[in-house]
């Protein structure tokens, strides 16, 4: 095997890219009492309470109640950060972790504290508050992140995805050779990591986030498997690294506006 080891190794050395793709960041402060102010005829029809039943009662008015969500948040704050995979709340991977410290320490002065959401203590304060009125993973990161007393979190997703096809070379993978050493697989692992930025008190949406990384490579028809998901874990990494970017150019155009802002006012109540 000594003979096949230089032309092994640059089979290895698989042709690794780095792709970025769309990024997004966007902001929100505007007054839920002046959105509604400016739409007296939409106003009117919740100024007194519907009765049980009516046409008003349900939807209609709960998209009105959204519409009255006012910005609260006001920096130096108590911030977390929680990370939702698979529909639930979970612990931020080590990768990702230091993604996100780097982040906090190269930018974070002037935001506040920033804390991890911890997984245990949503699920306790649940089992407080009782589940029945927990809908979904965003509430059961705020009842989590009210417990440990936050004001806003940061709250983010990726979601990834993986191929591995033949190249023409794949002809010689019937034969021992060529299926150790022969690159016969095209491999790609792709990921998108988006995040939200919300109020825990009233669930008011400061800010999104967005940004892609994709990772591809050729490999022997052995361990290509292995090597896919390699690539996509490798991507969902540098989908983090890139959003935590794309977060921090957020925060620093909504600390701006935030800072410009009145003092917080009470929503209005129908």
């Amino acid at each position: 095997m000594g003979s096949f080891r230089p032309f092994r190794l640059i089979v290895i050395l698989s042709l690794t890219l780095l792709v970025g793709a769309c990024t997004l960041a966007e902001t929100q402060v505007t007054s839920g009492g002046d959105f509604i102010a400016a739409r007296p005829e939409w106003a009117a029809r919740f100024e007194a309470r519907p009765t049980s039943g009516s046409a008003t009662g349900s939807v209609d008015r709960a998209v009105y109640d959204a519409a009255r969500a006012e910005p609260l948040l006001r920096f130096p704050a108590r911030i977390g950060l929680a990370r939702i995979q698979n529909g639930a709340l979970t612990s931020v991977p080590g990768a990702e972790a230091d993604a996100w410290v780097a982040l906090i320490r190269e930018r974070g002065a002037g935001y506040g504290e920033f804390v991890a959401v911890s997984p245990l203590v949503a699920q306790l304060t649940a089992g407080a508050v009782g589940r029945d009125v927990i809908r979904g993973p965003v509430d059961m990161v705020r009842i989590g992140a009210a417990r440990q007393h936050l004001d806003a979190v940061l709250i983010y997703e990726v979601g990834s995805s993986k191929s591995d096809q033949a190249t023409p070379l794949s002809l010689i993978d019937v034969t021992i050779i060529g299926a150790f050493l022969i690159p016969s697989r095209s491999l790609e692992g792709k990921a998108t990591a988006a995040a939200m930025f919300v109020d825990v008190r009233n669930g008011y949406p400061y800010g999104t986030a967005m940004a892609q990384a994709e990772q591809t490579g050729i490999w022997m028809n052995a361990g290509s498997t292995e090597r896919s998901i390699e690539l996509r874990r490798t991507a969902e990494v540098e989908a983090v690294k890139k959003l935590t970017l794309e977060v921090a150019t957020m925060m620093e155009r909504l600390k701006g506006e935030l800072d410009r802002l009145p003092a917080p006012r009470p929503a209005r109540r129908g």
